[in-house]
Order: structure tokens, then C-alpha cells, then sequence
């Protein structure tokens, strides 16, 4: 079985050396960079199955990278900061990274929360082996592609944007309650706070608008989301 691919992108030496030595000792293939340029690079030629990303970077912002990476690439993201208040958090998931750790961290945690990721990927595509198509009414979900297409319509998905869609399809109808829908979707990441659920449904609901989909998220409040068809 081929090592799973990590690839750091943190300007801080000692946190860069601490992150590729214990995830080199826990037996993955790790690359290092320290700028944003070069990772989104690294990125597209080695095709990483995670991606350890710190927000403050010198050359382009870890934000940004974020929302590159999650445009073009399936690869979990894992954002490092030193910030630990719950919006920054929130803001990160919501651009498509799949989990949080704030400084400072210790190596067992990084081991531990990319051991996660890499669960998350095994039990879905396990799962999830057939069908690699699922159809919502008049829409159409594309597991080769990450895509939702209505009417000739195209829109992308983030990887965890289509996992959580893919979630809600397959219980169509039946109310999801947010703990349902982190266990299954983020796995066992207990560290993220409910309220990401609720950042990554507005996306999706924003994306199914732009093509008109004929699905729509139903709420209850306090509870969850139900995905219905119009």
C-alpha cells in the first residue's frame, strides 16, 4: 500500500520541522514548504491526500490558499494558527478546510487528526464504492467530479461540500441531526464545533441557487437539516 501523501505549508521552521518529523516517524511521505506559491504547486504536482496549511504565510494568505485548494483539490485540509477565537475558526471551515488546530499544538495531536482524515477517506470510499452517480429529482450528484448538474447546469464541490451533500441526499427526506452529521461526514473530529455544520449547509444552499436545483436544505431549529426535493 502506497504512504499517504502530506504536504506542510508553514513559515515556522521549528512548527515545520515538528509536524514533518513525527508524521515521518508515523510513516507518511511529507513535504515542506514555506510559502503559499510553491504549496499550491507542490499541491497540483503531488497530489497530497492531506494538506497541513498555516494561516499566516509571507507571500500569499493561508486563506487564500485554502479556498485554491478546495477549488481544485480533494486533499483534506488541516489549517494551523495561532488564533484560537471561534469566528476565525469558522471562517476557515467555511472555506473549505476540513479541520482546526490552533498553537500550540503537540505532535500526537497532528499524528492523531490526520490518522482521522485519512479513516474519514477509507470509510467513505468503502461505503460508498457504488453508485459513483446519484440522482436528486431532476439534478445529478457526480462523485467522479464533485459536481451537481441540473439542466445543463454545472456547479463544483468542495470534498467535504459533496461528502455532506451526498450524506443528505442518501437520506433524503429524513432529519439529520448535526451530531448525526459530524459523525458521519467529519468523522470523529470532536474538536469542531457544531456551528460548521450550519457554514457548510449555506454553502451548499447558495450552490444549489446558482443552478437551480430542484433540492433544498429544510432546517429545524436546534436540531438539523433535512434535504428535500422542491
Amino acid at each position: 500500500m502506497a504512504l499517504a501523501r502530506i504536504l506542510v505549508i508553514e513559515d515556522d521552521e521549528d512548527v515545520a520541522r515538528l509536524e514533518q518529523t513525527v508524521l515521518e516517524r508515523a510513516g507518511y511521505e511529507v513535504r515542506v514548504t514555506a510559502s503559499g506559491a510553491e504549496g499550491l504547486e507542490l499541491a497540483d504536482s503531488m497530489k497530497p491526500d492531506v494538506v497541513i496549511l498555516d494561516v499566516g504565510l509571507p507571500d500569499i494568505s493561508g486563506l487564500d490558499v485554502c479556498t485554491s485548494l478546495s477549488n481544485s483539490n480533494n486533499a483534506f485540509i488541516l489549517m494551523v494558527s495561532g488564533h484560537s477565537r471561534e469566528q476565525d475558526i469558522l471562517l476557515g471551515l467555511g472555506l473549505g478546510a476540513d479541520d482546526y488546530i490552533t498553537k500550540p499544538f503537540s505532535g500526537n495531536e497532528v499524528v492523531a487528526r490526520i490518522a482521522s482524515f485519512l479513516r474519514r477517506r477509507e470509510k467513505f470510499s468503502v461505503k460508498k464504492e457504488k453508485p459513483n452517480t446519484l440522482q436528486l429529482g431532476g439534478a445529478l450528484l457526480d462523485r467522479d467530479f464533485h459536481t451537481l448538474l441540473n439542466n445543463g447546469t454545472t456547479s463544483s464541490l468542495t470534498a467535504l461540500e459533496f461528502r455532506l451533500l451526498w450524506f443528505l441526499a442518501e437520506a433524503e427526506g429524513r432529519l439529520l441531526t448535526r451530531a448525526q452529521i459530524l459523525e458521519q461526514v467529519w468523522n470523529d473530529t470532536s474538536g469542531v464545533p457544531t456551528r460548521v455544520v450550519d457554514v457548510h449547509v449555506a454553502a451548499l444552499r447558495k450552490k444549489l441557487g446558482e443552478i437551480d436545483a430542484p433540492l433544498e436544505i429544510a432546517s429545524v431549529r436546534g436540531i438539523g437539516y433535512r434535504l428535500d426535493k422542491k
